[in-house]
């Protein structure tokens, strides 16, 4: 009851709107779950109950066995994944955390500096300049995203030259490989807005009493703001981390080597090859292709779509799981601003 004042909490009508609420609220997290359940439920039934109609809620005889194959689908079907799924989970961990380690630093740093370091004229025109990004589309920007990862750090077709001679100034190709996912992530404006509304919420006599005793800026943002700011860095960490760990379109653009592509195109792979082979229809699965046959067989279709699914949400949930705590402290703070 702590949305509702102490006084009158009896009164019919206050404890009539306490439970229409708690019905919404309830109603709103079933419809949430339902999903994960059948995706949980589906992934521990066999293929012929999988594709059975109508379906069960829950497995008549639970097994395993989906997960078991998804996981040594490389080896159980060359055609379909040239690489182990541990080899493409490990290609999103290092992009996933990469980007982190390289992102958060940089628009944390930038957003104090906007907040706290840069005064007069100069600083609404750089703050225009860093959430300039959130004005344009993601789709606006990725052709020039692309020639970037080809000619770093000239977004151009062709490297231009140095001016007076006809040498052109050096690049590096970083299209296809970790770095072309990595450094484009490098500074994210929404987060640049998270950081920012905390720094500005943060006294200047804190700061300025440190500069007093002769702390440097870069101590007085390491021993004094940051560990204030745990809240905010585990907002905007968590979010960093699901929206590369989801990406698919860029990751499809400039990743062509299957051994440094991520999750997410492995299983739109594997997703693919079983709706293309029949497997997830009872009245097709028979003429499957014979690439799939091996799979097929042992018992492999809407099940393994679903662990699939599973694994993709998995490490967001866990993660969502550890840092839960100052995840709503971060919501609690920016709600009060």
């Amino acid at each position: 009851m702590s949305l509702f004042p102490a006084v009158g909490r009896k009164q019919t009508r206050l404890r009539l709107a306490w439970w229409t609420i708690s019905l919404l609220l309830w109603a709103g997290v079933i419809l949430h779950l339902v999903p994960f359940f059948i995706m949980i439920s589906t992934s521990l039934k066999p293929a012929s109950e999988a594709m059975a109609m109508p379906p069960t809620l829950w497995p008549k005889t639970p097994t395993f066995v989906a997960w078991k194959l998804i996981w040594n689908i490389s080896d159980l079907g060359k055609s379909v994944l040239a690489q182990p799924l541990s080899r493409y989970f490990l290609n999103s961990m290092i992009m996933t955390f990469g980007t982190i380690f390289l992102s958060i630093p940089i628009t944390s740093l930038a957003a104090y500096a906007s907040s706290k370091l840069i005064k007069g004229r100069v600083a609404r025109p750089l703050f225009i300049f860093f959430i300039g990004t959130l004005m344009l589309p993601g789709i606006v920007t990725l052709i020039p995203s692309f020639l970037l990862t080809r000619n770093f750090p000239f977004p151009l077709p062709v490297a231009p030259n140095i001016p007076g001679t006809d040498i052109a100034f050096p690049t590096w190709r970083i299209w296809n490989t970790y770095w072309g996912v990595i450094l484009p992530a490098g500074f994210s404006a929404g987060n640049f807005l998270l950081f920012k509304g905390f720094f500005d919420g943060i006294p200047d006599s804190i700061i300025n009493a440190a500069r007093v005793d002769g702390g440097s800026e870069f101590n007085i943002f390491r021993r004094i703001i940051l560990p204030m700011s745990i809240p905010v860095y585990a907002v905007t960490t968590y979010f960093t981390f699901g929206g590369v760990w989801d990406s698919y379109l860029w990751p499809l653009v400039i990743i062509q080597d299957s051994a440094i592509a991520p999750l997410t195109l492995a299983i739109r792979r594997i997703s693919d090859a079983f709706s293309y082979a029949g497997t997830t229809n009872s009245m097709t699965v028979v003429g499957a292709q014979s690439a799939l046959a091996p799979l097929i067989a042992q018992g492999l279709s809407w099940n393994g779509l679903m662990v699939l699914g599973l694994l993709q949400a998995l490490p967001v949930f866990i993660f969502f799981i550890f840092a839960r705590e100052y995840l709503l402290k971060g919501v609690r703070i920016q709600g009060l601003k």
